[in-house]
């Protein structure tokens, strides 16, 4: 715990740089700014001695000692020190009249030194003490020490003028003075600690014979949820209270807590110090039609049929709902003055209606509106549709409500309410109270105080970054802000520190989180946000100070430095864009590089040729957008970017052109060309210097990709007919296949390989639905991602558990495991298995955002970031392998033992159709997935995606051809014409064939082994 000294040290650290004392060996004004009367007598606390009327003038020297700041910071306070006009007038009776920097100290590896400015010089005892690094002039001036005094005495004045001001009387004076101390970033517990150090301080605590402290006291405590509350017998004044809302309640003079912290003081202030609240003098109120009126043009439906003679005023339908109407929104809502049933129309029946109030709530209007349904409901059929919205609460479908903001927000939303019962946010006004107040206070902005605003809108927008980019309102509020900033630069030059500040600031908007906000934003063509967020930083990126430096932000990078104009400069930023200017087009000597990571997300992809991006939707920005600014001109500069994306070609080097579309803004290719595009790079050479990047499209032509999407959708839905079918059939001769285990388990394996590619293409029309949307949902793509992974891997994984049921009763013939067992073993592989690879896959990336594929807008797994599309690729194609190694095994067996080693015919037949459904679809399916892989690797190439098309549609028909219809004991169950067994032994050859269609794997030897068949205890034959 800290002790008291703690609090002691701070408090005489602040009296000193408020007071005056005499110095041992040059002398300065003797003056104080607290003393004590010489005759020993206390001075009350918190009372002012009188002092005389006579008007005394008082010099005060203020020294301060700044450790740690390096040497460019010093060279930049002696610049700004000696360009400052004197005297800078603080209030009516003090003004600063000289400001200067006496002693420089530093360190290097041979010595420590102290060193005096112009004018300034060490005394003769701290010469003598320290050791003089300089020579002794006169034998007094003393330029450098060789040691760092410890008494704190800094050098003096060479020439200490005699204070030329009348003699101060006699008389002592007693003189109390307050000092404030605003202190950030300490913790909930420190404060605890302090405040229990001050409140255990005995006063009055006295520094010198002529100096004491009396009371130290905490006035403020501010929090990270922006509220300031006070101490007690501290209060906030009634105008704070008003300007940034109270979080208590007001009383007369002032509150307790307020919603904000005030950027600029003053802050809490004593009980007994605070004046009341301004009276406003009474006026006569005025008559209602004076006062200010809003007019509500409200309705509902009632599901009844219409009658014109409702609306007969005398009518007692319509009297009945003008009377009800009246009589519950007077007991609703205040500052009601009328409310009138306007008419009945069709549709069904439509009441018109309208309110006026001074006072417009939409939590009241939402209240009568709910009592209007509890009264008339049941007469006249009045229903909600959509019930119990914890925004929009209640409402009939079509009817457009309107509701208020949080209560950290202001503004308002609207909604429609939907048939499917639920609301449809239609516009969405709403902006964070902090940042709104943050705007307010920019409007008023000066160049003194952007430190400090530029400070707490930095630590604002990353405390609320989450709420901010998911808000257009409060993206477009945000970018007013830097805005105002920006205009406020124009007079002010701006520092590392707030370039840093802003740039960070900055660099909320453009993260991927707020792409879907200024999707929202960019749709308005009346006005562009976008053009005018990247505007601020250019106008900032103008006014910057004359040093160099590098600051580096998460989103954004800022690089100034100089031009050597002797050899051709290259600048490589991020080993994303290179930028080379000849040493001819040097005729500056410094330049500002502003390299954006992810600018994509805020800029629309439209240029010259179209003004809609929803139109001209196959252009994407696919390099780093890069901003230059050099003190000069230059005509010939080159640019290399880094593609982000491969799968694009096309590449066009553009700027923005603010000017664009009537100052709407867009890209524009005026004064830059194409030189080259080779190995994942585009160089481009411009003839003049502003925001750059390259635009590139799909190498498919857009009539090209609509065939592909009609082959592929048709394709899919007649696969999805045929796996209908498949399944139909089975479910018809099920009882009649499966007679003995070895059928059974094929007809299991080709069911659920059926089920799991229908599910799988389900699903795959649903994200090609989502995908189109021009409003991407991202939740809805990952989760149709997650289905369209987990059901094809179970398709492989199934066709694998038919592949090692061939193993197993192929190789092991005399081995026999029981059904339940086979089941579990064959479910846990065809669904457990894919399950857990499609859950760590989602678990692996969905955090980075980078499991759905981000570039071209369709739901499946990313390649380009993550490679999540190996997780399927690598599976299916190892089952691939696996189930071709097991047919050639397979085959192997049957060559050397022959069919007939199987003790029935029925397995016999069960067996061949499993081998031919891997034999077939095994190659299938690993081509069309092969050139699933093709069509990523090699996105371009418009072969691989129509053959991969097409093949991805047949997969259903495959299935159903080769795994059903091509087997005989399935037609023999569907004709009625089933083989009966008979009890009797049997002899087989393996010169027999073994099943009917095509005939597959129909073997002849002339060595073969009888077995005899054991009985078959079921009548019927089974495939």
């Amino acid at each position: 715990m800290a002790s008291p000294k703690t609090v002691w040290y701070l408090s005489v650290l602040l009296v000193f740089c408020f007071s005056l004392e005499k110095q041992d060996c040059l002398e300065t004004p003797n003056v104080t700014s607290e003393e004590s009367p010489t005759d020993g007598s206390q001075v009350p606390s918190g009372e002012k001695r009188e002092v005389t009327a006579t008007l005394i003038e008082k010099v005060g020297e203020v020294e301060l000692d700044v450790y740690n700041i390096p040497l460019e910071d010093i060279h930049y306070l002696k610049f700004h020190v000696k360009s400052v006009t004197y005297p800078i007038l603080i209030s009516s009776v003090l003004n600063v009249t000289d400001i200067n920097i006496t002693t420089e100290c530093s360190s290097d590896p041979s010595a420590f030194r102290c060193k005096c400015e112009d004018q300034y010089s060490w005394s003769c005892d701290q010469c003598s003490s320290y050791g003089s690094c300089d020579e002794i002039v006169d034998g007094k001036i003393r330029g450098c020490l060789n040691n760092y005094p410890s008494d704190g005495k800094f050098c003096q004045p060479i020439t200490n003028p005699s204070p030329t001001t009348t003699a101060e009387p006699s008389t002592t004076y007693g003189e109390i003075i307050e000092i404030e101390l605003d202190m950030t970033d300490i913790s909930a517990t420190l404060i605890d600690v302090l405040r229990a150090s001050v409140s255990g301080l005995t006063y009055p605590v006295l520094i010198s014979n002529v100096l004491s402290v009396t009371e130290v006291n905490f006035t403020t405590a501010c929090y990270p949820n922006n509220t300031c509350r006070c101490e007690d017998q501290y209060s906030w004044s009634c105008d704070q209270c008003l300007s940034y809302g109270s979080c208590d309640n007001i009383t007369d003079d002032s509150c307790g807590c307020i919603k904000a912290i005030p950027p600029y003081g003053p802050f809490c202030q004593p009980i007994t110090n605070l004046t009341a609240c301004p009276t406003p003098s009474p006026t006569p109120a005025l008559p209602a039609e004076e006062e200010t009126k809003n007019t509500l043009n409200l309705q509902f439906t009632m599901a009844i049929t219409f009658d014109s003679n409702f609306n007969d005023e005398n009518n007692a339908m319509f009297k009945d709902i003008d009377q009800t109407i009246k009589v519950i929104y007077k007991r609703n809502m205040r500052g009601f003055i009328s409310a009138k049933l306007n008419r009945l129309k069709s549709g069904s029946v439509i009441a018109d209606f309208t309110v006026i109030t001074t006072i417009v709530d939409n939590v009241e209007i939402a209240k009568a509106k709910e009592d209007i349904v509890s009264t008339l409901g049941e007469k006249y059929k009045i229903r909600f549709t959509c019930l119990n919205n914890t925004i929009f609460r209640s409402g009939q479908v079509n009817e457009i409500v309107v509701a208020d903001c949080k209560l950290d927000e202001v503004g308002q939303k609207t909604a429609i309410c939907q048939e499917n019962g639920h609301f449809s946010v239609r516009e969405n006004n709403c902006v964070l109270k902090e940042i709104e107040n943050l705007f307010f206070l920019s409007q008023a902005l000066v160049g003194t105080g952007l430190p400090v605003f530029l400070e707490r809108l930095r630590n604002s927008t990353f405390n609320l970054l989450d709420r901010i980019v998911a808000s257009p309102a409060t993206i477009s509020t945000v970018v007013n802000i830097l805005k105002n900033v920006a205009n406020v630069s124009r007079s002010t030059p701006i520092n590392k520190p707030l370039m840093k500040n802003f740039l960070e600031t900055a660099g909320v908007l453009t993260s991927k989180g707020a792409k879907a906000s200024w999707d929202v934003l960019n749709s308005n063509l009346t006005k562009s946000e976008s053009s005018a967020f990247l505007g601020t930083v250019e106008t900032l990126s103008n006014f910057l100070t004359d040093d160099f430096f590098d600051i580096e932000t998460s989103r954004i990078i800022l690089n100034k430095t100089t031009v050597n104009n002797s050899i051709n400069n290259l600048f490589n930023l991020n080993s994303s864009v290179l930028i080379e200017i000849p040493a001819s087009e040097a005729s500056f000597n410094s330049i500002t590089i502003i390299t954006f990571d992810s600018l994509d997300n805020v800029l629309p992809a439209r240029n010259s040729s179209s003004l809609n991006n929803s139109v001209n939707s196959v252009n994407t920005i696919n390099g780093k957008v890069v901003l230059v600014k050099v003190n000069g001109t230059i005509k010939n500069v080159t640019f290399s970017f880094d593609v982000l994306n491969k799968a694009l070609a096309n590449p066009q080097c553009v700027f923005w052109n603010f000017n664009l579309f009537d100052g709407l803004g867009g890209w524009d290719d005026k004064g830059c060309e194409l030189q080259s595009e080779k190995n994942g790079t585009v160089t481009c050479h411009c003839n003049h210097l502003t925001s750059f990047s390259i635009l590139m499209s799909p190498s498919i032509p857009a009539v090209l990709r609509v065939a592909l999407e009609f082959i592929t959708h048709i394709g899919v839905g007649i696969s999805m007919g045929c796996l209908v079918v498949c399944l139909i059939i089975e479910m018809l001769v099920w009882n009649a296949v499966t007679g003995n285990n070895t059928s059974y388990m094929r007809h299991v394996s080709i069911v659920n390989i059926a089920v799991s590619l229908l599910i799988a293409d389900i699903w795959f029309i649903i994200g090609a639905a989502i995908s189109d949307n021009e409003k991407k949902d991202l939740p809805a793509c990952s989760t149709a991602t997650f289905f369209i992974h987990f059901f094809y891997l179970a398709l492989f994984f199934w066709m694998l558990v038919s592949g090692l049921l061939l193993l197993y009763w192929t190789v092991m013939v005399f081995s026999h495991m029981s059904k339940p067992a086979m089941l579990a073993i064959s479910f846990s592989l065809g669904y457990g298995a894919p399950l857990i690879i499609a859950v760590i896959t989602i678990a692996v990336t969905a955090p980075g955002k980078q499991y759905i594929r981000d570039n071209d807008g369709v739901c499946w797994l990313n390649w380009t970031e993550s490679k999540a599309l190996l997780a399927f690729v690598i599976p299916a194609l190892t089952i691939v392998v696996i189930n071709l190694l097991i047919l050639i095994v397979v085959l192997f067996k049957m060559l050397r033992r022959g069919v007939g080693d199987v003790t029935q015919s029925d397995e016999r037949n069960a067996l061949v159709v499993i081998a031919r459904c891997l034999a077939i679809l095994t190659p299938f399916f690993g081509t069309t997935w092969g050139l699933g892989v093709g069509t990523m690797t090699t996105p371009n190439n418009l072969g691989i995606h129509i053959v991969f098309a097409i093949f991805n549609s047949l997969q259903g028909l495959f299935i159903l051809v080769f795994g059903t219809l091509l087997d005989k004991k399935i037609w023999e169950a569907l004709t009625g014409r089933s083989q009966v067994s008979s009890n009797r032994t049997k002899t087989t050859s393996a010169a027999t064939s073994s099943s009917g269609g095509l005939g597959f794997f129909r073997l002849r030897r002339r060595n073969v082994f009888n077995v005899s068949a054991a009985p078959t205890s079921s009548p019927t034959g089974a495939s």
